[in-house]
């Protein structure tokens, strides 16, 4: 067994063990990224922009002091010249209350349009991401607010020398969208858009 093998083990072996004093239950986020980084290997050296939707559906105890698991989505495109989806685990650990690490690992497909990088091309992938940033349990809500600064790396399975490093921000979808769009509800019929005119 390799050694990432192990410590992901390891990982979720620790996150189902942990005991909870209070039912578990399900806290879920989804984050718009934006990163820089560089294509590493044998791609060709060359910077790399992306854009990313990820989002979680974390089970564990009530409270933001319990570990967290669940399934993670990742979307992403790379410089508006790819597709590229995956599909797998999050792991989100309580380093400070409010504040934890979220650790997802997926596996999917990437679409990807020819051009001037050498070795980008259609392929299976493999993308790790670590995670830290604002990140609070919501008690009225299943839905938790995320805005991240993030590490991740995707590694094409077809040939695992040719892989990629980015690091950015992650910003909260409901925070970005949904908030102003009811303020703007609030606005125009003069009152809270969830009270009758």
């Amino acid at each position: 067994m390799g050694a990432s093998l192990r410590v992901l083990v390891a990982i979720v072996a620790l996150a189902t063990l942990t005991p909870s004093s209070a039912r578990a239950d399900v806290q879920w986020s989804s984050r718009l990224g934006f990163g820089f980084g560089a294509a590493m290997g044998e791609l060709e050296r060359a910077f790399v922009y992306e854009n990313t939707i990820r989002v979680e559906a974390l089970f564990g105890g009530r409270g933001d002091e319990h570990v967290r698991i669940g399934p993670a989505i990742d979307l992403r495109t790379r410089l508006f010249r790819s597709a590229e989806g995956s599909a797998g685990l999050g792991l989100l650990l309580p380093i400070a209350r409010g504040y934890p690490i979220v650790i997802t690992a997926t596996a999917g497909y990437a679409f990807r349009r020819d051009d001037v990088l050498a070795g980008w091309e259609d392929g299976p992938i493999f993308v790790g991401t670590v995670a830290w940033g604002y990140r609070s349990y919501d008690f009225h809500d299943r839905y938790q607010l995320g805005f991240h600064v993030f590490v991740s790396s995707r590694v094409h399975l077809d040939q695992v020398s040719r892989w990629e490093l980015t690091a950015g921000i992650e910003l909260d979808l409901e925070m970005l969208f949904v908030v102003p769009a009811r303020f703007l509800v609030s606005l125009f019929r003069r009152g809270p858009p969830d009270e009758p005119e």
